[in-house]
């Protein structure tokens, strides 16, 4: 019965969450139409749902012990919970044969893997870099800068042109997160986050943490950012970078996807963020995320139809039409091709991605929740200078070392 958990042989229940926007409607069209014609013997009872319900209706599933046999998952503390409740199915064995788990970009599925085993393959990866208007720069002969006290004295020309160095609109908080944990990253390294994560003793964020907070606080403060940013939307800053109001965009590669409707001229380009002298950090990792992946319930009476169609969407023929179509880099290594990806992306994905020493995902989707929202708040004090820098590191770190 359509909308079921449970599965005879030979059908399989599919729940995902591409519903609702048309790239990702595109994609799971053509990737189920294309399923049912290589496995026939197969049958599929597929549950589609809007993002934003999904979560909700997967976790009431969990819960309540009728969980779909194959299903779209986050990574982080959402996989993370069904883990730890034993309800996944640890892929190893499967991943192992015919080197089917060498196609996937091994930081990538380290973001699904928990306690040494993998619960997950990754699908889509997301990277926050800088983002600038080729044409603004040109005209005013600006350059992208390759450290981060270069990026400031660019600020600050930027500036005394009249325009706004950093376009950031951070009502909904997780905008400038991207600031605090690249320079978290250039000046400690990576992993520190996950290390509390995986509950190693050692971890810690400080005292690298009380200088990235207090960076921040020094852009905010010398008028790098919009005036009322911490109330402004992302839309809204997006609007400022996009009219050139804005020379500068600290965000995700879904930054192309925003900028299709940009005023005839604008050229978008993109650049690392910039090394921090004296940073303990590998100054080549990048800021990225595994944004979705599938996962097979450990009830799943039909395990080996489960892995096959897992197998099927996250071949690189499948992956690369998922790029075609909704132009997000992939997880499949060589499945971002410059045909489907388009140039800016491509460079990204061939460029700053294959040369990353780390990829280390977004603090706040891989925190624990009440950690989150100690990260988002002090964060945003920090930002309207209500916080003291080295106030708001102990806050997360504390937060942290509380695992909720």
């Amino acid at each position: 019965m359509l909308g079921t958990a449970s599965a005879s042989a030979g059908e399989l229940s599919f729940w995902h969450a591409y519903a609702g926007q048309q790239d990702k409607t595109d994609f799971i069209n053509f990737a189920l139409d294309a399923f049912a014609k290589a496995h026939p013997d197969i049958k599929l009872d597929v549950v589609p749902a809007e993002q934003s319900a999904y979560k909700t209706k997967l976790n009431t599933a969990m819960a309540s012990g009728n969980p779909p046999d194959v299903f779209y998952t986050l990574p982080g503390g959402f996989l993370g919970a069904f883990v730890d409740g034993g309800q996944m199915y640890a892929l190893d064995q499967d991943l192992a044969k015919d080197g089917w788990g060498a196609t996937f970009l091994e930081s990538a599925l380290a973001q699904t893997t928990k306690n040494g085993k993998a619960y997950a393959v990754p699908v889509d990866v997301d990277a926050a870099v800088f983002w600038y208007n080729k044409a603004l720069f040109a005209e005013h002969g600006w350059e992208a800068p390759k450290t981060y006290d270069e990026l400031v004295a660019l600020a600050e020309k930027v500036k005394g042109e009249g325009l706004i160095p950093f376009a950031l609109g951070n009502k909904d908080s997780w905008p400038a997160t991207f600031w605090f944990q690249y320079l978290e990253m250039r000046l400690k390294g990576s992993g520190a986050v996950a290390a509390f994560v995986n509950k190693d003793a050692d971890a810690t964020l400080l005292p690298e943490a009380s200088d990235a907070f207090a960076r921040v606080a020094d852009l905010a403060q010398k008028g790098y950012f919009p005036i009322g940013f911490n109330g402004m939307s992302d839309q809204e800053a997006n609007m400022l970078f996009l009219n050139g109001q804005a020379a500068m965009l600290l965000n995700g590669t879904w930054q192309i996807g925003a900028s299709k409707d940009a005023p005839e001229g604008f050229e978008l380009a993109s650049f690392a963020f910039p090394a921090v002298a004296g940073g303990k950090g590998d100054q080549t990792d990048v800021l990225a995320g595994v944004a979705a992946a599938f996962g097979i319930s450990e009830k799943a009476a039909n395990k080996a139809d489960a892995v096959t169609l897992l197998r099927f969407l996250t071949s690189p023929e499948v992956m690369t039409k998922y790029v075609e179509l909704r132009k997000t880099m992939v997880t499949v290594k060589d499945a971002t091709t410059e045909a489907a990806a388009g140039p800016v992306l491509y460079g990204i994905s061939n460029g700053l991605m294959k040369s990353a020493g780390h990829l280390d995902p977004f603090y706040d989707t891989a925190m624990p929740p009440k950690a989150t929202n100690a990260y988002y708040t002090s964060l945003q004090g920090v930002l309207d200078g209500s916080v003291k820098p080295e106030d708001a590191a102990k806050k997360v770190e504390d937060a942290l070392k509380a695992g909720q």
